[in-house]
């Protein structure tokens, strides 16, 4: 016999799921405009460059500008569509997320919140891992990216994929699930590549940091136009440590 205690916590599970639906649907409205924009979009004027101070003669547009970073190094912006005002290296990497996005993360978070809704608990870890792609995703551009107009779609996903990704694990009942998977689970494999995933970002990024930064005192590779991090710090900062606790 089910105690009442048991029907409360399962109905708490079926309300942080349900909420966690819908935040999932502005998310994927939200991350398809916000991809799709980093893709597609043109500064307002023809040449998108104008924007990000490239000086303009007549038809003829200018190289986009460079600047000295805090570093000393000379840097060169994209000067064109959404993330004219961030360097050459930057932009590349923020389009190319935006790509992944596109193709992979939004699938994945639809199958995912399908799957959930028929209780399937493979559904709910792939609507549980969709949310933290996004929350890990626009977590990043919301401090990364250089200001541009959808800063606040940007801090909005965030904050959505934050707070599902919250409801989404709490809705998860592990005991159940731990019955479902039994012996079926491949708890080595999972194992190894969590120890994998740790071992490559984490030696990847010290490697980076402490030999030419901390020992040197040259700048870090990848800073780039930035004043910080901030990549290797949420890897270094959440996903080092959760594929260490996983394993």
């Amino acid at each position: 016999m089910i105690s009442a205690e048991n029907r409360n916590l399962d109905a708490r599970r079926a309300s942080s799921l349900r909420a966690s639906r819908k935040l999932a649907v502005f998310i994927f409205i939200g991350g398809f405009i916000a991809s799709l924009g980093g893709l597609m979009l043109r500064a307002p004027d023809s040449s998108g460059s104008a924007m990000a101070g490239t000086a303009t003669t007549g038809t003829a547009t200018a190289v986009p500008p460079a600047f000295t970073s805090l570093f000393g190094q000379e840097v060169r912006l994209d000067g064109e569509g959404l993330y004219r005002r961030d360097s050459v290296s930057f932009a590349a990497q923020e389009r190319a997320q935006d790509l992944v996005t596109l193709i992979f993360a939004l699938p994945l978070i639809a199958a995912g919140f399908l799957f959930a809704r028929r209780g399937s608990f493979g559904g709910r870890l792939l609507f549980s891992g969709g949310l933290g792609y996004f929350l890990y995703c626009y977590g990043m551009m919301s401090i990364g990216t250089t200001y541009n107009e959808f800063f606040l779609l940007y801090v909005a996903l965030f904050a959505a994929a934050l707070y599902g990704f919250i409801l989404s694990i709490y809705a998860i009942d592990a005991d159940g699930l731990a019955l479902a998977c039994g012996d079926r689970y491949p708890r080595r494999s999972a194992i190894s590549l969590c120890i994998a995933v740790g071992l490559f970002l984490g030696l990847n990024w010290l490697g980076r940091i402490v030999l030419p930064s901390l020992l040197t005192g040259r700048p870090p590779a990848g800073i780039d136009g930035g004043s910080t991090l901030f990549v290797q710090a949420f890897d270094l900062g959440i996903l080092v440590p959760a594929a260490a606790l996983s394993a």
